[in-house]
């Protein structure tokens, strides 16, 4: 094992009278399993069926409220650990990401507004890196989550029986979009304490801005991805994941590559030249699968290894 994963404070292994099926559901791995199968409710809601749409909403509603499940088990359990409360925050971020962006691109959801509420989880994850003491979740951001969640739901079961009603819930969503950057203000507060005790370095700060930029970069251009969109996905969401790594890897989290600079400038080539992207777009998943998304998986297969 990493001496990075080592110190993720995973769970002892079970005693065993413990031991068991349902005793191999743990805290840790229902989080994971949150993250892994979100990709299945996005999948149906492209067969456009009501039955599909329906199951869809339900599967989604399961994995959302395990979310609820996993932090009564790790209460129960005594099994609140560092890596814990390192995925929990992220399998949200990563969640209401995913969701999000598929429903902009089927239809359901303006991408401004959407825009603005996932930028929000952007810069959360960023200065959680950088902060993460000051950073613990708030019963306002749980509010703000709950009410994330409901709203995709939602407007999925009312375009069942007629898309033009979802107009409605395109204004509460840039009501949500607000409700989600107040949210954040009890976090920006905790910030700006800090920096005033806390001697950071201004070029460590400045290299580490350049994730903040990509990945804000990259979800502008989702209107430019077209069937590509999913890239943008995977990429957040190892985003996510590489900045909550923080609290147990900091160089990984925070170190980042000039390679950025030269992606944002394909990018911005391919975007004025051909009026498209897409060879940029898989340039930008082999350098996020590189980067972010072996490490991820490291952590997850010890997740799937240790209880």
């Amino acid at each position: 094992m990493s001496q990075g994963t080592s110190e993720l404070e995973l769970e002892k292994p079970l005693p065993k009278e413990e031991k068991g099926f349902l005793a191999s559901f743990t805290p840790n791995r229902i989080t994971l399993l949150r993250i892994l199968l979100l990709p299945l409710p996005c999948a149906l809601l492209f067969f456009e069926s009501y039955l599909a749409k329906i199951f869809s909403v339900s599967l989604g509603s399961l994995l959302g409220f395990t979310d609820y499940i996993d932090g009564v088990l790790a209460r129960r359990q005594k099994k609140v650990t560092t890596l814990g409360s390192m995925l929990d925050p992220i399998s949200d971020k990563i969640f209401v990401t995913v969701v999000y962006l598929t429903l902009v691109y089927m239809g359901y959801f303006p991408y401004l507004p959407c825009a603005l509420l996932l930028s929000r989880e952007i810069l959360v994850a960023f200065l959680r890196s950088w902060f993460p003491e000051e950073m613990k979740v708030t019963n306002l951001a749980r509010w703000k989550t709950f009410f994330q969640m409901s709203l995709a739901g939602i407007t999925v079961l009312v375009s069942i029986f007629n898309k033009k009603y979802i107009e409605v819930f395109h204004y509460m969503l840039y009501g949500l979009a607000i409700f989600s950057y107040l949210s954040a203000f009890p976090y920006f507060y905790r910030v700006k304490r800090a920096l005033s005790r806390l001697k950071i370095e201004p070029q460590a700060l400045g290299k580490s801005l350049l994730s903040l930029n990509f990945s804000i970069t990259l979800l502008l251009i989702f209107p430019y991805a077209g069937k590509l969109f999913w890239i943008i996905q995977v990429t957040l969401s190892f985003y996510f994941f590489r900045k909550a790594l923080a609290r147990t890897s900091p160089l990984h989290a925070q170190e980042e590559s000039l390679l950025i600079v030269f992606l944002l400038l394909l990018i911005s080539f391919e975007a004025f030249f051909t009026g498209r992207l897409y060879y940029s777009l898989f340039g930008v998943l082999l350098f996020s699968l590189y980067r972010d998304g072996l490490k991820s998986l490291k952590i997850m297969w010890e997740i799937l290894k240790l209880r």
